[in-house]
């Protein structure tokens, strides 16, 4: 995956050892081209950290992690009671100071890592951490920026036999088995990929082979548990906010009235914003697809169990993301699962009902073919618009709008949730947003402006509008509020900025209505509007940010990571296990250094044994007997990884003392022996 030159700094902080991750989550960087520094903060220092002057605190345009593992955050030897108060406290305080982070333009994930196993202590204490992560993963989401990702789920997702491990919490104060570290960053990069990707909004379907084995009208189709699995898979995408489409070379009516209409079938002809069921090539009806849709066929992805479909679409359509089902059915709901295309870094209220949106748009488009004229159309409609103040809840959405509102957004301007909320904390800019329903629903948030008061006059930050509202005089509302917002603050004129783009020529006609600019200026201008006579001009400006640019400047530096189908693939069907991830990290081993002595090779099994131990824990080939392990890139963390695996073989367990004080294969081997004789 290509990305920007700029490098990404990622920054994490935890109630707990965390450094075992960095490893891994460096890997995964590197495996999605996002140059990526990675830093650390001290032990347990989640609060300092995140408060003024701390490493996250500091890092508003990069990417924040905090790492939590609320097991630490309960008193063990305290009355139960007493214990118990004193976490909801902590929860308290964290939630507190996360809110100040957010506010102040910081934003990031919160890893809540897996409880101790209820086997292992009271029913009440496991309750007690159940509800303070219950708290923790619904107040997240009220917090500018930030979003929480429960590992607990990770556990299954990667086969992670083992979460704890008691011999190198003890060892080392890590609690954690190095595969629950792998999955940890693997679930933290997930997220910061889908972070740094312009999302895709519609998953386009193949019918046989695809949603049912066999071939529908031929009596061997069937809708067996992995297929019934992919279309409940589908479902929740849907309800996600991803659009459901449907392409398929075969009978419409077969399909419809018998196919899609039959109990097996999760999915309905209703759950599918449009379909193309015919003869033609897929690649033809996509781009028909697309323009029913309004949408770009860069946000398209299609399914196909078909090699030759999608070589075809590959072709003939490369913004299409095509993603090729495995030959073997069984194999399909764990390839669905570890296809990180279909990840969300956030879902808003407006994503989860866009399917429905786009259901009721299907209706008004029927309404507005029976109306005689526009007049009569939008009276039918009895559109109501709610012009109000943006409150907290709604900046996630209005971020998104501004990233993916390009046809009427009179800048192009991208702001993430943090950026807002931080302009918004300095007590200069008002954000107001819009809210549009009819007779068919509730369009959602559709609409928002940005402003601040300038010299008296009220100056336009963001002024934008979803496609899906424009031309029913919603825009013109919008320009009469801001109007009497100006008045109001006794403003006498608005002032909105034009940046024209590629794509906002739809923003650039309807302001010529106003100020006469033509709509082909490709020059930054100004459209002026007097808030007392209506009287109008508009002027050229010098731009404060190109049209290519078109980030805020109080954005993340995150690049914009663009797909690669292959690679994404390869971790589909390769990297579905913890311990896969760890083996293909740790493939390549770096060849012995030329500055190192002579290589002594071992003369017993133990020595064997620990050669290959060794050389997998320090990532180094041809390790001799009598090398040091510290001049060979050893560590704390290396070296407690190195102790792991002699207890996993030999059932010895040595400490880090004897490691550090005689460092070599050598000596570790004869302590083995000695031990081992001991216990027989």
């Amino acid at each position: 995956m290509n990305s920007a030159s700029s490098q990404v700094n990622i920054r994490i902080a935890a109630n707990f050892t965390i450094e075992p991750i960095e490893e891994f989550l460096s890997a995964w960087m590197s495996v999605l081209r996002i140059p990526a520094e990675i830093r650390i903060a001290p032990y347990n220092q989640v609060f300092q950290q995140l408060l003024e002057g701390g490493l996250l605190r500091n890092n508003a345009r990069g990417i924040n992690l905090v790492a939590l593992d609320l097991d630490g955050w309960l008193p063990t030897l305290q009355p139960f009671q007493e214990a118990s108060t004193k976490l909801q406290a902590v929860i308290d305080d964290f939630m507190s100071v996360l809110h100040s982070a957010g506010s102040a333009g910081v934003s990031g994930a919160v890893l809540l890592f897996p409880p101790v196993a209820q086997l292992e202590r009271s029913g009440e204490c496991s309750s007690v951490v159940a509800a303070a992560k219950a708290r923790v993963l619904a107040q997240c989401p009220t917090v500018p920026g930030w979003t929480a990702l429960d590992l607990e789920e990770a556990v299954k997702l990667y086969a992670i036999s083992e979460t704890r491990d008691p011999f190198t919490d003890e060892l080392g104060n890590i609690p954690f088995t190095e595969e629950m570290y792998a999955a940890a960053a693997t679930v933290a990069a997930r997220w910061i990929r889908a972070s740094c990707s312009k999302p895709r909004k519609v998953i386009v379907l193949d019918a046989d082979n695809t949603l049912w084995q066999g071939i529908c009208g031929e009596g061997s189709m069937a809708v067996t548990p992995p297929y019934r699995r992919l279309q409940q898979f589908m479902l929740n995408q849907r309800e996600s906010g991803m659009l459901l489409a449907l392409v398929s070379k075969n009978n419409e009516d077969e399909l419809v009235d018998s196919a899609l209409a039959s109990e097996a079938c999760l999915l309905r002809t209703t759950d599918f914003a449009a379909w193309r069921i015919n003869w033609q090539s897929k690649s033809e009806n996509l781009e028909a697809l697309s323009k029913e849709l309004g949408l770009g066929l860069d946000t398209f992805i299609l399914v196909d169990d078909n090699s030759f479909e999608c070589m075809e679409v590959r072709n003939r359509c490369p913004e299409v993301l095509a993603v090729q089902l495995p030959s073997v059915p069984d194999a399909i709901p764990a390839f669905l699962n570890h296809m990180w295309i279909f990840d969300h870094s956030t879902i808003t209220e407006e994503d989860r009902n866009r399917a429905r949106m786009y259901q009721a748009e299907r209706q008004r488009n029927e309404l507005n073919q029976r109306a005689l004229t526009a007049e009569e159309f939008l009276r039918s409609l009895k559109i109501e618009i709610d012009f109000a103040p943006c409150l907290n809840v709604d900046l996630r959405r209005v971020s998104q709008l501004t990233q993916r509102t390009t046809q009427f957004n009179m800048t192009g301007v991208q702001h993430s949730e943090q950026s807002l909320s931080a302009l918004l904390a300095q007590g200069t800019y008002e954000c107001w947003t819009v809210r549009v329903r009819d007779i068919f629903g509730d369009y959602g948030l559709v609409g928002a402006v940005l402003f601040r008061i300038l010299a008296s006059s009220l100056h336009t930050e963001i002024f934008l509008l979803s496609c899906r509202a424009l031309g029913r005089r919603v825009e013109d509302r919008m320009v009469d509020e801001l109007i009497r917002l100006a008045r109001e603050r006794e403003a006498d004129r608005l002032v909105i900025p034009v940046i024209p783009t590629g794509r906002n020529r739809p923003a650039r006609e309807f302001l010529a209505r106003f100020c006469g600019a033509s709509p082909d200026c490709q020059t930054p201008y100004e459209c002026i509007i007097s808030a007392t006579d209506k009287q109008s001009e508009w002027r050229h400006t010098k731009p404060d940010v190109s049209p290519s640019q078109a980030l805020s400047p109080d954005s993340p530096k995150l690049p914009v990571v663009s797909e690669e189908e292959d690679k994404l693939l390869e971790i589909a069907t390769e990297l579905q296990t913890a311990s896969s991830i760890i083996n293909a990290f740790r493939r390549k081993k770096k060849p012995r250094p030329s500055s190192a002595g002579p290589l002594i090779p071992p003369t017993s099994a133990i020595e064997e044994a620990l050669v290959r131990i060794w050389s997998d824990c320090l990532e180094v080939e041809r390790i001799g007997i009598r090398d040091n392990f510290f001049d060979f890139g050893g560590h704390s963390l290396r070296a407690t990884r190195v102790l792991t695996r002699v207890r996993a073989e030999f059932g010895i367990e040595l400490s880090l003392t004897m490691l550090f004080k005689t460092p070599t294969i050598e000596a570790m081997s004869a302590a083995i022996a000695d031990m081992s004789s001991l216990k027989s």
